[in-house]
């Protein structure tokens, strides 16, 4: 420390001696403003912060070990272990119904959960701004807030204007985080509560955005007043008032945007980088707190049999599915697909499909016989036109060489040499590319055996099948 006297009078000058000011670099943890002030291996790793609602990096980082350059450490609490608090987000989501239920969270201060993969998000959360009709203060408020503040910043309660997000259909909410990634073309609901809530859209109001680009939607008496910051606009592909919520980035004490990482199974390794996402064999299960979570057997008990033969991400194979969760774990298969859901996957079931019959090449004391539909149940084996195809997955069940689906189109555009579609000189020929008569165009009669595909009525149904 320093002390200058001057004529006003001293003035105390406190001086941080940082490590590179005398040459040596600095180790995990250290201050740092550039990669060359930390140790061979390490690099100088700086944080966004906040102003003004803009991103800036941090000016001063902490030297660390970030080979996947995700802004995450693989040691990122600085304890000398990379496994003794992965970082991680355990989160369901529901598909059907787009929502989600947060269970534990571990952010910041943490150590990356996938090393190798770039798997860092910017964790962002539905809020109010001060300036926006959710905030229920006054207009005068309002103009004195500075720019970008929330709500919760001048009314002494952040929770007061945030909104809900729905988790299962139980009557509970999730946390006021959020951890879907919204697109542009999601859809958001907000409740008779003036909650907030990811897809599905229910409240059905209709839109439409003239040619002057003027949108129904913002005018629209029947839209709700949103808890949050948003606009609600015309989303052409639904026809429907959409809300599009304003984002705000999660900050640490220090204005510093938080990055997340999502774990679903809670086993410390990042849904990006593990063998078996939705089912715990990481490096938690050797970790008292969390074994339970990988009893395999489902007795209650997480056995050290169970850790040894599971944890780890253990894969015997070598395929991209770990032990855990391997339907073939001593065949490389990277599909591990189940077509009938008993637990074994294709190329180490002998009937994929569950019907008792064999698949081809298949010898099995569960199942017997030579499947003719190895992956759609038939027990019954029907073949109509004797080519060795079960009906089911036949697609010319009649053998004349005109497939039930020609055009491979949902709806329905039966063949008529007279009318078309068909060929261009019907009736075609056998022969030609696929062997079939006519393409572009669906049998008209599927089950009768009819190639020349006559309909003298036009109504859709060829003469051999027609009885009207």
């Amino acid at each position: 420390m320093r002390t200058l006297i001057g004529s006003a009078g001293a003035v105390v000058l406190a001086v941080v001696l940082l490590p590179w000011v005398s040459g040596c670099r600095a180790g995990a943890g250290s201050d740092c403003i550039t990669d060359s002030n930390c140790e061979q291996g390490l690099v100088c790793l700086h944080a966004e912060i906040e102003v003004d609602g803009r991103a800036y990096p941090d000016k001063t980082g902490a030297c660390s070990v970030d080979p996947d350059q995700d802004g995450i450490g693989s040691d990122g609490d600085f304890s000398g272990s990379t496994v003794d608090s992965r970082c991680g987000v355990h989160v369901n989501v529901y598909p059907e119904t787009a929502t989600e239920t947060v269970y534990e969270q571990v952010i910041g201060n943490c150590d990356d959960n996938c090393e190798g993969v770039r798997n860092s998000f910017i964790l962002s959360r539905f809020g109010c701004a001060a300036t926006d009709d959710c905030c229920p203060v006054s207009a005068e408020d309002k103009a004195a807030a500075p720019a970008n503040a929330l709500c919760g910043d001048i009314t002494d309660n952040e929770d007061s204007c945030s909104a809900c997000l729905s988790g299962e259909h139980n009557g509970s909410a999730s946390p006021r985080r959020c951890f879907l990634t919204f697109d542009d073309q999601g859809g958001y609901d907000i409740d008779d509560q003036g909650c907030l809530h990811c897809r599905p859209l229910r409240n059905g109001v209709p839109c439409a955005v003239d040619e002057k680009g003027v949108d129904t939607c913002t005018t629209d008496p029947r839209l709700p007043t949103p808890a949050c910051s948003g606009s609600f606009k015309c989303d052409p592909g639904l026809g429907l008032c959409a809300f599009r919520p304003r984002l705000f980035s999660d900050l640490d004490a220090r204005g510093r945007i938080v990055l997340y990482q999502t774990d679903a199974d809670w086993d410390g390794v990042g849904d990006q980088c593990d063998n078996c996402p939705g089912v715990p064999n990481g490096i938690e299960c050797r970790n008292p707190l969390y074994a339970f979570r990988c009893d395999m057997d489902g007795d209650g008990t997480a056995t050290p049999q169970e850790i040894a033969a599971f944890g780890g991400q253990r894969n015997d194979d070598g395929d991209m599915w770990g032990d855990a969760c391997d339907k073939c774990p001593e065949i490389t298969d990277n599909d591990n697909s189940d077509i009938d859901g008993d637990g074994d996957g294709a190329p180490c079931d002998a009937d994929d499909d569950g019907d008792l019959i064999c698949d081809p090449g298949q010898d099995d004391w569960t199942c017997s016989g030579i499947d003719n539909c190895p992956e759609i149940p038939n027990p019954n084996q029907a073949d109509k036109d004797f080519d060795g195809k079960g009906d089911v997955c036949d697609p010319d069940r009649d053998g004349d060489e005109i497939r039930e689906n020609g055009d491979g189109q949902e709806a329905y555009h039966p063949c008529n040499p007279q009318t078309g579609p068909c060929c261009d000189n019907p009736p075609c020929q056998v022969g030609e590319p696929d062997n079939f008569r006519c393409r572009d165009c669906d049998d008209n009669c599927p089950s009768v055996f009819n190639p020349e595909q006559i309909d003298g009525d036009g109504d859709g149904l060829g003469d051999a099948c027609d009885d009207g």
